[in-house]
């Protein structure tokens, strides 16, 4: 279950970065005092940080159960470890994309075209256990 551990945990580390994103954003009290007290925020970057971290918490959960069903049914180490390295960079990079940039369409799409790529890479072998 190391696999699963270890890509729960990044993946983990980085959805705390995204909510405390939305924090600064919404002008939480907690990061209030790293700003200037005059600092104006655009509705525009709290809907797309909002968006950034729901996009996360949306597919993360479904991958690291499947991974982890994967993990226990003893599938490749290494096809556990390239599929889930390709799925957090995908989440990386829109995450980013979402919430730290304004212009982000080649990270953004990027970003969705490796979370799919890692999702199949689990999807297509956990189909094989399931029917052969």
């Amino acid at each position: 279950m190391e696999v699963t551990l270890l890509f729960t945990t990044v993946l983990s580390v980085f959805m705390i970065v995204l909510a405390v994103r939305v924090l600064d954003l919404r002008g939480s009290p907690v990061t209030k005092s790293f700003h200037k007290p005059d600092r104006q925020i655009d509705p525009n970057d709290l809907e797309r940080a909002i968006r950034g971290h729901g996009n996360l918490i949306e597919y993360a959960p479904l991958f690291l159960i499947l991974m982890l069903a994967l993990e226990l049914s003893e599938a490749s180490k290494t096809l556990l470890y390239a599929c889930g390295i390709i799925f957090t960079l995908g989440r990386l990079m829109h995450g980013i994309a979402f919430s730290f940039m304004k212009k982000n369409g080649y990270l953004r799409i990027g970003g969705m075209s490796l979370t799919f790529i890692g999702f199949f890479g689990l999807i297509v072998p956990a189909l094989g256990i399931i029917f052969f």
